[in-house]
């Protein structure tokens, strides 16, 4: 199938709102177990979403897919689907909002296709690489570029706060914290212009690879917390940021190589 951008989110799209609707109709019916810890829950429902995107993504494209709960692939060399079926699977389980179903389209490890669905709030956040972000079909506006970090608020886990004393600090001079339990609606919280930085210090590529483009099409500054450029090929910190806030937290912050 050749790579028109635009089909490809179109189907993307399609298969998330899909999703959702599984989601929203079997909240009262999954299983759940725990994976690494007591707090690393999967469901029934992440189960079958990802099964779900995987299998209609596959007969519409022909590409393959890699998800947080099982399915695999050997190499990101090409175009590849990264699918997180529902991120934020705990507020799913104790409170039913506060989670996403994210899906990113990477060449070569590029995410080129971002789709975040809130779907409580029933709300669809895309990008295609250069053609800048979108929430319901109206575009994003930019972030501002020369606005610090102090002026707005700081989303963080609390183990980065107990990690980074250094952070601690940046969020007593900033507006506040937040946290929410979804890493791709935390990272949309500052193309939304809601929060002027999201930092952690361990994601997976599918958790924030869609978030990331969509981020970044709204001129939110995405890097490791060294400063490199986030690869989504591999598991690592993020600090995502309005552009001046992010060189200020990033040299406040700076963990080595910086």
């Amino acid at each position: 199938m050749p790579l028109n951008r635009e089909k490809l989110l179109e189907i993307a799209v399609d298969v998330v709102a899909e999703a959702a609707r599984l989601a929203r109709e079997s909240h009262k019916t999954y299983e759940v177990s725990t994976k690494s810890t007591r707090n690393d829950l999967v469901t029934t429902v992440d189960i079958a979403i990802e099964g779900l995107i995987t299998s209609r993504l596959h007969s519409k494209t022909g590409y393959p897919c890699m998800g947080e709960e099982g399915h695999s692939i050997d190499s990101f060399a090409g175009p590849v689907w990264v699918i997180d079926p529902i991120d934020g699977t705990m507020n799913y389980v104790m409170t039913h909002r506060d989670y996403a179903i994210s899906l990113a389209l990477c060449v070569d490890g590029i995410p080129i296709i971002g789709v975040v669905c809130d779907v409580t709030a029933d709300t669809v956040y895309t990008a295609i690489e250069g053609q800048g972000a979108w929430c319901d079909g109206k575009q994003l506006s930019s972030v501002p570029e020369n606005t610090s970090f102090r002026e707005g608020i700081l989303i963080a886990d609390v183990k980065e706060l107990e990690a980074l004393p250094r952070l601690t600090q940046l969020v007593r001079e900033s507006r506040g914290h937040r946290r929410y339990g979804s890493a791709a609606l935390e990272c949309i919280e500052v193309a939304r212009q809601q929060a002027a930085a999201f930092v952690h210090l361990w994601v997976s590529p599918w958790d924030i690879a869609a978030a990331q483009l969509i981020c970044q099409e709204a001129g939110v500054r995405v890097t490791r917390m060294d400063g490199t450029p986030l690869d989504t090929r591999y598991k690592g910190s993020i600090l995502a940021a309005w552009p001046q806030a992010h060189s200020e937290m990033l040299q406040r912050l700076c963990i080595d190589p910086c």
